[in-house]
């Protein structure tokens, strides 16, 4: 899991876990958890990649305009 994403996925399982009633919260075990948290881990993942191709889209954009048209002289 990535250590700057660790905080904010555990957050997110314990919502979740304090949103399930006690019946349900002891049918689910440790190792259920943790492949909750990977799968979450890698959506952030694939999300972050998703922004940072938006970004350099952008960028390749801002740096083709503030280049100009060539003038051909």
């Amino acid at each position: 899991m990535n250590e700057d994403q660790h905080p904010a996925v555990t957050r997110i399982i314990d919502a979740f876990s304090a949103g399930l009633s006690d019946d349900v919260r002891t049918q689910i075990s440790s190792a259920q958890l943790a492949d909750l948290a990977s799968m979450i881990d890698q959506a952030i993942d694939t999300e972050i990649a998703a922004a940072a191709e938006l970004v350099e889209g952008v960028a390749r954009t801002l740096r083709e305009r503030a280049r100009g048209p060539e003038l051909g002289l």
